[in-house]
């Protein structure tokens, strides 16, 4: 991974050079942009401050066809530290170069892989303070991807990565994990779609639906994951819906959610329902999430329900 961070750095000092070499207008300037997420949060009868992210990246464009992106993630909980004495964890999430042709573009590095819709949305845009259950975190992995374009009407991705996650130097099993997925825009404002992950031991199948008015918004999806090693069965979805009560301050959102992680289990599965608000100070650069879920165990109720008020800086 030590190459991979090399690679990245020089890029962006040799980006100026290699646009002036071929006599472009574009601008080769490296551009700084990042966001801080402050939170405190109470998970039943415990409550604490810390800092959810912080990400830093250094993105630019090499030619008016050629971009690349390097992004640093630090955090203070949610992930093993680095060192390991420290409270506090460093990272790389997005680590690419991207080209584009007309319709097609294409992707080489460290990147989201194009499955899951609520994963690849930004979390500086996400509705809520956390992502479905089902989807967890934004996947990413080393790898390369394709990606075809028709405006408004049609989108097409398929990728091929390692499969062993992001910062990850090695592939150890030498097998490759696939994905594709496909966007289809039948009337403006609404995307219906479908994806499939397939990996060694283990497939997925993803079916995404989101619609956009000028004051509502609504989004729902389904997963499925099997591991054929051990037959185990993982489902889970989501639909959400967002009100603006005050087209540029308050946003009103509310979650159903429900997630099942083996379905050789028959007591684990759960049902979450969330309330939030988010309040807009200057649009999504400088904002005020909070919203509080309730969980319904299957079985035995644990004292999980959660509460989060999070603000957002970004730049």
């Amino acid at each position: 991974m030590r190459h991979v961070h090399l690679s990245i750095v020089v890029l962006a000092v040799i980006a100026p050079t290699v646009g002036r070499a071929q006599g472009t207008t574009v601008s080769t300037t490296p551009r700084l942009t990042g966001y801080l997420q402050p939170r405190f949060q109470a998970v039943g009868d415990s409550a604490s401050f810390f800092l959810r992210r912080a990400r830093f990246a250094v993105e630019g464009n090499i030619t008016p066809w050629a971009s690349y992106r390097a992004q640093v993630e630090m955090r203070t909980i949610g992930a093993p530290a680095t060192p390991p004495a420290s409270p506090l964890t460093l990272s790389a999430t997005d680590l690419w170069v991207r080209m584009s042709h007309h319709r097609w573009t294409g992707t080489v590095g460290q990147f989201r892989v194009p499955f899951s819709l609520e994963s690849l949305l930004s979390s500086t845009t996400l509705e809520t303070t956390e992502r479905s259950r089902i989807v967890n975190a934004a996947k990413r992995d080393i790898g390369a991807q394709a990606e075809w374009r028709l405006p408004d009407r049609l989108l097409v991705q398929a990728a091929v990565v390692n499969g062993e996650g992001p910062n990850r130097a090695t592939n150890p099993d030498n097998r490759m994990a696939y994905y594709a997925r496909a966007v289809v825009t039948p009337v403006k404002g609404l995307d219906v779609g479908g994806a499939f992950e397939g990996y060694s031991d283990s497939t997925g199948v993803d079916g995404q639906v989101i619609y956009k008015g000028k004051r509502w918004a609504a989004r729902a999806e389904y997963i499925g994951e099997k591991n054929r090693r051990t037959d185990v069965r993982a489902t889970g979805w989501y639909a959400l819906a967002t009100f603006r009560a005050t087209p540029q301050r308050v946003q009103l959102i509310g979650r159903v959610q429900q997630f099942d992680p083996s379905n050789l289990v028959t007591t684990d599965r759960f049902t979450g329902y969330l309330l939030g608000v988010q309040y807009f100070i200057r649009g999504d650069d400088f904002k005020l999430l909070g919203d509080y879920e309730v969980f319904r165990e299957q079985s035995v109720q644990l004292k999980n329900n959660r509460g989060v008020i999070q603000m957002q800086v970004r730049w």
